[in-house]
């Protein structure tokens, strides 16, 4: 999809779609960080749909002063509430992969459980960078020596040396790749 096919697209919603979509993404990211953390992510696939329906139900009941919209306009009410969850799930789209700009290390997912989810990106990302040129036999001591600076609580020391000799020998694999 060209670019400007998506602009194509996105004036074909109208303005109120494009508005409340923001808006719903605003809302299943606040739900996303507060009651709804524990939820498995399944739910947020969903999600933005479901509170689009509901808002741009609502929205349209207060602009017409009038239960038409959830009578004999309900088709019409589906599919702009369905909209606002498609314009939801660009918006955030486009957040995550052109603003919040993130890169994650490849030890991002075997360090879950040991380090904390706030400092993990940190620590996955700094573990990685200084262990990159390294050669493959002095990986693991460098591990040793800097993951429980990072890790909460602390490590015995087997499972320091487990996890190390871990990370050391999955590095390895995939820069032979």
């Amino acid at each position: 999809m060209s670019f400007m096919e998506l602009i194509d697209a996105l004036r074909a919603y109208g303005v109120d779609v494009l508005l409340l979509a923001l808006g719903v993404t605003l809302l299943v990211a606040l739900l996303k960080k507060t009651v709804m953390k524990n939820v498995p992510k399944k739910v947020f696939v969903v999600l933005p749909f479901a509170i689009g329906i509901v808002l741009y139900a609502i929205f349209r009941a207060l602009v017409s002063l009038s239960p038409e919209p959830f009578t004999s306009e309900i088709a019409s009410t589906l599919e702009k509430g369905f909209a606002c969850g498609c314009c939801s799930t660009l918006y955030y789209v486009i957040y995550e992969q052109f603003i919040r700009g993130r890169s994650v290390s490849p030890l991002y997912p075997l360090l879950e459980g040991v380090v904390p989810e706030k400092k993990r990106r940190q620590a996955a990302n700094a573990l990685y960078k200084g262990s990159k040129a390294l050669p493959e036999e002095e990986r693991v001591q460098y591990f040793k020596e800097n993951l429980n600076t990072y890790s909460d609580p602390p490590m015995s020391e087997e499972e320091l040396s487990n996890l190390a000799s871990i990370l050391a020998e999955f590095l390895s694999s995939i820069q032979k790749k």
